[in-house]
């Protein structure tokens, strides 16, 4: 085997809220070789660090979750101008090519973690706790292959750490990515614990590793011809996260409230530390997304107004669902008018926006909070705050319900009763008499949720509004055509459920690699 220099930066940790970031002060390993590396638990534990760490990597707006808003209808770009940000502006509107810095990034991030997980998962070195290391790592290497795969399509599946000078890279089949995913999924769950230590905090659990495997298979189904066994093998698993300790929180704007990370529902979530001096371990893509020109705000850091989320999108959700609403959304009361009336002297300049894409709003559940809230040490950019939540508990119950709608045996009650549990707690803080059940949604919106299908969508697209899964959601069900080519005719066509892989990775191929899948798109479910 080739010696390969590894870089292992035992700093780069997932872990770790403010109370345990004591992991985030220790000094990089570097220039390790392979060979002779992996030949102790402290060593192996390091390793692990550095595939946590390649999820953390921040390439302005390649992440999971501004992507995910931004080439959907929730959002547009914004910035100061058309050309800012111009390569995220494209894949908004579809008219991207293979040159694109997003498109490169959101693989990089990816192929980056699966090669650090594989040095790990191949490492010869055997412990108790290295088969836990190597569980996790599974984990995540299998979390990068679904998100190659939601992304680019059908992707090259990648488990060794060395590959000949001649080989051939090729984006396999769908069906062998899913069930790649799935073996590291099943292998590593057993081996995982149900609840980590305080100062461990963010690890992966049984339960991430469940629900990671469990919306995985909804992807599987939907491309599968709605593949309706595929859904009921999702649910064990979801109802196994369901007896884990998450419980629903009544205050749904306390998920994302400053210093809530890794609350009651949180299940898998990104973690950042504001506290990593020159390591920059937090979220910088928040900054990007800040309030542009936003001035003496007691508690919000103006950025560069990038991720503007659209009126469309404030619309939608339902009078009754205002604390969701204005969690996912800022209005210029929220920022301007409100601090104003408690005192304060806050200015926002909102003609600085792209009067193109800027309509008044700002995202709510990323917010670019100041010193006053969060103490930064470090490069103020690149040290700001705040978690990702890639899956949260209130989702579980969504991807529940939709697996009785859609599963072999349909269980329209039980969907019924998922949802209605989770609009108690999350719109109705509570109490059910603020908000309607499904059934009463249907009477009283019978055009827009003639079946309880039609809630669901509506329920996905409130509850995860600002979390990035709105682009995703459309693509695996099909309506990414009906709802994007309405928005945008002239560019749509049916390539664009993916990103391009890029003309970089594709010309160091040699060509085996193709720009877009050769694959037929899904189709919209039938109730």
């Amino acid at each position: 085997m080739k010696k390969k220099i590894i870089y292992l930066c035992s700093c780069l940790a997932i872990l770790f809220s403010a109370c345990s970031d004591e992991f985030l002060t220790n000094s990089p390993i570097m220039g390790s070789t392979e060979e002779g590396y992996y030949q102790s638990d402290e060593q192996m534990f390091n390793a692990l660090m550095a595939v946590y760490n390649a999820i953390q990597i921040d390439n302005a707006l390649a992440h999971y979750v501004p992507f995910g808003e931004i080439r959907s209808d929730n959002a547009k770009t914004g910035g100061g101008n058309a050309n800012d940000q111009a390569d995220m502006q494209r894949l908004e509107d579809f008219t991207n090519t293979d040159v694109n810095y997003v498109s490169a990034g959101l693989w990089s991030r990816s192929y980056t973690g699966i090669y650090r997980a594989n040095l790990l998962i191949n490492a010869e070195y055997d412990s108790e706790l290295a088969r836990l290391y190597k569980a996790e790592a599974k984990v995540l290497r299998a979390w990068f292959h679904f998100d190659l795969l939601r992304t680019y399509g059908p992707c090259f599946i990648s488990l060794e750490t060395n590959y000949p000078d001649n080989f051939e890279f090729t984006r396999d089949t769908r069906e062998n990515v899913n069930k790649q995913i799935e073996k590291d999924l099943l292998e590593a769950i057993p081996l995982l614990v149900t609840k980590h230590p305080d100062e461990m905090v963010g690890r992966l659990t049984q339960a991430s590793g469940q629900a990671i495997l469990a919306k995985t298979y909804m992807y599987w189904a939907d491309w599968d011809n709605d593949n309706k066994s595929i859904f009921d093998k999702a649910i064990p698993l979801l109802q196994e996260v369901m007896k884990a300790h998450y419980t629903l929180s009544n205050d749904y704007a306390s998920l994302f409230a400053p210093q809530a990370e890794n609350n009651n529902e949180s299940i898998f979530e990104i973690q950042r530390s504001t506290q990593s001096g020159n390591y920059q371990l937090g979220n910088h893509w928040v900054m990007f997304c800040g309030p542009r020109n936003l001035g003496d705000h007691p508690d919000v850091l103006a950025g560069w107004g990038l991720w503007v989320p659209q009126m469309n999108l404030y619309d939608y959700f339902l009078e009754e669902d205002a604390v969701r609403r204005s969690t996912a959304l800022l209005t210029y009361d929220d920022l301007v008018t409100k601090p104003n009336e408690e005192g304060h002297d806050v200015s926002w300049e909102t003609g600085a926006y792209n009067p193109e894409d800027f309509e008044g709003l700002e995202q709510g559940k990323y917010v670019n909070w100041n010193q006053s809230v969060y103490t930064v040490v470090g490069n103020l950019i690149r040290n700001r705050p705040g978690n990702e939540r890639l899956i949260r508990y209130g989702e579980i119950y969504l991807l529940l319900a939709e697996c009785h709608l859609r599963g072999s045996t349909r269980d329209e009650a039980e969907a019924k009763r998922l949802i209605d549990d989770l609009r108690v707690a999350h719109v109705g803080g509570g109490d059910a008499s603020k908000c309607m059940s499904v059934d009463e949604l249907m009477i009283a919106y019978p055009d827009r949720f003639p079946n309880p299908l039609e809630v669901l969508w509506y329920e996905r697209r409130c509850e995860l509004a600002g979390e990035g899964d709105r682009w995703y959601d459309l693509v695996r069900t099909g309506r990414a055509a009906q709802v994007m080519g309405a928005l945008y005719p002239d560019a749509w066509d049916d390539k664009d459920y993916y990103i391009p892989i890029s003309q970089v990775e594709t010309g160091a191929s040699g060509g085996s690699l193709t720009t877009y899948p050769d694959e037929p798109v899904p189709t919209p479910p039938v109730y």
